[in-house]
Formats: C-alpha cells, sequence, structure tokens
C-alpha cells in the first residue's frame, strides 16, 4: 500500500531529527563511525546511509573517509534488505570523522531535503516493493558504495557513486519509484564514468612501455 499523509509525516520528521542530532553533537567536536552509528541506528539504515553519503556530494573526493564509509553504507544497505538492525565492524568504530564534514553534511542534507522533498511521492511502487527490484535495488547500492570506497584522488569518483545511493535511498524513504529510474539511470552514467577513467587510466600506464619497446 502507499505511504499515507501520515506515514510521510513520519519519515520527514524522522529525517530532521537525525539532522538536528548531527548538528547538536556536532557543535564543537567530531564523531567516530562508531559514536554515529549509536546516534542515528534508531533511524534506521536507511538515514543512516543518507547522511554518510552527503558529504561525498562536492567534486573534492575524501580518500581518508571513503573506504570506511563506503564499506558502512554496502553492510547498512545488507542488513537494511534482511531487516537487521545497525551494525559495523570493530576496526571502523574509531575511524573520525571531523567535526567540518558533519556540521557540513547537516547543513546540505537540510537543504536537499527542503528543496527535494515536497517532489518525492509514493508511485512505480513495485521498483520499490517488489522482491526483485529491492534486490537489483541493493545490488546497486553494493556496487555503487564499492567505487566510493575506493581511494581514487579523481574529481568526482565519490560524488557519481553518492547520487546513484542517495536516489535510491530518497526512493525508499518516501516509496517513489521515479527516483529509481532516475538511480538507474545514473548508474548507466557511472558506468560510462568509471570505464573511461579507467581506460584513460590504463593508456596512461601503458605510455612508458610503448616508449620502450
Amino acid at each position: 500500500m502507499p505511504k499515507t499523509q501520515q506515514e510521510h509525516e513520519i519519515a520527514n520528521s524522522r529525517l530532521l531529527k537525525a539532522i538536528e542530532m548531527i548538528e547538536k553533537e556536532t557543535e564543537h567536536k567530531g564523531l567516530t563511525l562508531g559514536e554515529l552509528i549509536e546516534l542515528l541506528g534508531e533511524m534506521g539504515h536507511a538515514v543512516l546511509i543518507l547522511l554518510l553519503c552527503l558529504c561525498f556530494l562536492q567534486p573534492i573526493p575524501l580518500p581518508g573517509i571513503s573506504t570506511p564509509i563506503g564499506i558502512v553504507i554496502m553492510i547498512s544497505a545488507t542488513l537494511q534488505f534482511l531487516n537487521l538492525p545497525p551494525w559495523i565492524p570493530r576496526q571502523f568504530r574509531q575511524h573520525m570523522i571531523s567535526q567540518k564534514v558533519l556540521h557540513k553534511t547537516a547543513v546540505v542534507a537540510r537543504k536537499i531535503w527542503s528543496k527535494i522533498e515536497r517532489f518525492l511521492n509514493p508511485r512505480l511502487l513495485f521498483l520499490t516493493k517488489t522482491p526483485t527490484f529491492r534486490f537489483i535495488n541493493l545490488v546497486l547500492i553494493i556496487i555503487s558504495a564499492f567505487l566510493l570506497a575506493l581511494p581514487l584522488p579523481i574529481p568526482f569518483t565519490n560524488t557519481v557513486p553518492s547520487i546513484v545511493i542517495l536516489s535510491i535511498v530518497f526512493a525508499q524513504l518516501e516509496e517513489d519509484g521515479f527516483s529509481i529510474l532516475f538511480a538507474y539511470f545514473m548508474t548507466f552514467v557511472m558506468s560510462i564514468f568509471f570505464y573511461s577513467l579507467g581506460a584513460g587510466i590504463w593508456t596512461f600506464a601503458q605510455r612508458p612501455w610503448a616508449s620502450l619497446l
């Protein structure tokens, strides 16, 4: 069944509450990943993944934090699919996210949600509810999170996978199949982007050997 107005308001208030909690907790200090999971765990996997992704919506890559966050997103998406509570490996719990990054993430989250929330509506529900498409969406999040986790110091290598993940997460929060279709389109764009990047790196790596031959 489509979400009722009450359910929509609950999802909306849950995200805004998570943003307020981050703003309050990071007023003077950063948080470890473990602390962030404990803080947002009760909000649900979708809110957690969304807020973890938002700090990558800028062209400059963040290789220092992209790898652990990418792995946490893969784990959280899988646990969500299996209806299990949030959890991350012990070795990532002490990884620090700076106060500046977290505060900026909260600000960006509030701005983005205020602009797009009114455009998200329950539609094309088979893309968000049927087991087949739920599994496909999980696979796309895992692939995107894996690419996000790669420590590549190249502009937009964090941004493009984040857009795919965020599109799917927004669709999950509001049961909006149109957002899933946008995620599929961005997956195609992401495939071309990383294929071109890989081909360029391979061509560049071959140049010294070609000159020797």
